[in-house]
């Protein structure tokens, strides 16, 4: 988990769809860069699922930061829920 201060009360959780990402390394990337980004708690790349189950500070501007970072990497990432 990430050190970064977190505060329970507004800590948030959001799953994202992904699609291209389909080997270990694509999902280290997405972590690693991912863990980079103020405000992310922790992030779990699923390949299984498809999904990036992101726990944040509940600024929802992280989530487009993310999707960017994703599409930067070659992969496409869309919100699915959060709360």
């Amino acid at each position: 988990m990430n050190t970064k201060t977190q505060n329970p009360k507004t800590e948030k959780k959001a799953i994202l769809d992904l699609d291209g990402a389909h080997c270990t390394s694509c999902s280290i990337a997405i972590e690693h860069f991912g863990r980079k980004l103020e405000g992310v708690h922790d992030i779990y790349v699923d390949r299984g699922n498809h999904t990036i189950n992101l726990t944040y500070d509940g600024n929802e501007e992280i989530l487009a930061q993310l999707c960017g970072l994703v599409a930067k990497l070659g992969y496409e990432a869309n919100v699915r829920t959060t709360g």
